[in-house]
């Protein structure tokens, strides 16, 4: 798949503004694609492009693009040792040589004009196609009752379609309004509604994540950032999820590549379902995980012993 750019400076010119900071001890940040949505919200976002583009179209197939992506995204592969610890799986997702595929392949089918017809209708057609990861609702609902901010940083192409399928998708969309989207925007400005929390960032890489995130925590009072969660389901995000800041990592799904590369080196995937153990990382070599949102709900807000973040 054609996903995952090195947040020097943040490229595509914009800024990155932690909006609306969490008020609890507690700053979230989760991946999107298999995290929060289970179906390929990604190439959707592609066949809602296709859907309108005219009829006498040079745009390459869908097909045709992602074989080109994949024979230069498996020689950049090739060319590096293949990882034997985790320290070196993290070295070799966040490669600059893989994660200049990932700029290009963005650049690319951005140049060719795949988006550029895109249209409100067909995308929140799709958008209501999405499904989401079990227990999202009670989860965010969960969430911002207790103060805490929700903040979407993604590998996808589109923080304004990330919005729109939380918005469609889901049987919650009166939280969408207070959660953050972060990734590179490919659509064409007003094809979809303008959100101040909509961020034009390059995330290409789980490196260019650990930064937007140690950016965004710049300006956190440190009483508002004793726990760093963040969350995904894929390896791409071993750095984000292992390294600092973060100090509560979340593997979602247990078959999945991330805690699937995290077995393999011989960390310790703790069930969020039997609740809080301890911070994650190098120190206890564990990271938590889960399969439905509500098993993160009671990790951060155990019913039994009230909001303890």
């Amino acid at each position: 798949m054609i996903t995952s750019l090195r947040l020097s400076a943040f490229a595509l010119g914009a800024t990155a503004v932690c909006t609306s900071p969490s008020k609890s001890s507690t700053q979230l940040f989760i991946d999107f694609d298999g995290t929060i949505v289970t179906s390929d919200a990604y190439d959707a976002l592609a066949t809602a492009a296709y859907a309108t583009l005219p009829s006498n179209s040079s745009v390459l197939s869908w097909d045709e693009i992602n074989s080109i992506y994949s024979q230069r995204a498996d020689a950049a592969a090739a060319a590096l040792p293949q990882p034997s610890s985790l320290a070196s799986a993290i070295a070799y997702a966040d490669d600059t040589s893989r994660r200049d595929v990932e700029v290009w392949s963005f650049d690319w089918v951005k140049d060719m004009g795949l988006f550029e017809t895109a249209k409100a209708d067909e995308l929140v057609k799709y958008a209501r196609n999405q499904i989401l990861r079990s227990g999202w609702c009670a989860f965010a609902h969960r969430a911002q009752r207790n103060g805490v901010h929700i903040n979407v940083v993604s590998l996808n192409w589109s923080p304004s379609w990330i919005r729109l399928v939380l918005q469609e998708a889901s049987s919650c969309p009166e939280v969408v309004s207070r959660i953050d989207t972060f990734c590179p925007e490919i659509l064409p400005r007003g094809v979809l509604p303008v959100s101040a929390l909509n961020h034009n960032i390059s995330l290409f890489s789980g490196g260019d994540k650990t930064a937007l995130i140690t950016s965004l925590l710049d300006k956190v009072p440190r009483a508002n950032k004793q726990k760093v969660v963040f969350i995904s389901d894929s390896d791409a995000d071993l750095q984000p999820l292992w390294e600092t800041p973060t100090n509560v990592g979340v593997v979602a799904g247990y078959d999945d590549s991330a805690a699937e590369a995290f077995e393999k080196y011989g960390v310790d995937v703790w069930k969020a379902r039997e609740g809080w153990k301890g911070f994650t990382g190098e120190e206890t070599n564990a990271v938590y995980g889960f399969e439905d949102w509500v098993e993160v709900w009671d990790l951060l807000w155990p019913s039994r012993i009230g909001k303890i973040l």
